[in-house]
């Protein structure tokens, strides 16, 4: 379930964010700190996190660095005053999607939640094939692993068998074990699944 979530340690900020976000349909939980909001985020929760810059204690680059650090899904919009655009630029740096003067201009704002929950929920996807892809190869034996190079290379099971000291017929054995856990039909698939694993590694 998409969540959209305010942290700033201005209660007035949080109400006008909060009514605002309200009459767009959406629902905001606020935070008036960074650990708070660590407290209560759940690991894979997606949607976006709207950050104040300026905050005592941890700030808003501190709160980002956690939870690059944690892999979290959401996306970050940051909140900032005149004096502390330079800092928003290094949020941008560090992976936010923008950030907003304030006050707020509503329709912005909107605007930038609606991108924020796409990019949240691509994320979560591409996080998880990564993970299903890790957990197919991590099943794989010693065996299969030697024979997936070979195939994604390209090389005929004549030429893989030689290679291996291994019969052809066993090749073909290994190779329809290797297909059904990656879940793919042949090598063109199995390149492609791998190269884009690679990419996103």
């Amino acid at each position: 379930m998409d969540a959209i979530f305010v942290i700033d340690d201005e209660a007035d900020v949080r109400e006008a964010l909060s009514w605002m976000l309200e009459g767009c349909g959406y629902q905001a939980r606020c935070f008036a700190s960074g650990p708070e909001f660590l407290a209560a985020l759940e690991p894979g929760t997606t949607g976006v996190a709207i950050i104040d810059i300026k905050m005592p204690g941890m700030d808003g680059l501190a709160l980002q660095a956690v939870l690059n650090e944690q892999g979290c899904l959401l996306s970050q919009i940051f909140l900032t005053g005149n004096a502390t655009v330079p800092k928003a630029v290094q949020a941008l740096q560090n992976g936010a999607l923008d950030f907003l003067e304030k006050p707020v201009d509503g329709d912005k704002l909107i605007g930038l939640i609606e991108q924020g929950l796409t990019r949240s929920n691509q994320l979560a996807e591409t996080t998880r094939q990564r993970a299903d892809l890790e957990q197919r190869l991590a099943s794989l034996t010693p065996r299969e692993r030697d024979l997936m190079e070979r195939v994604v290379a390209g090389k005929a099971n004549k030429v893989i068998a030689a290679e291996l000291f291994i019969a052809q017929r066993t090749v073909e054995i290994h190779r329809h074990n290797l297909f059904e856990k990656m879940g793919v039909s042949n090598a063109a698939e199995l390149a492609l699944l791998l190269g884009r694993h690679q990419a996103q590694g």
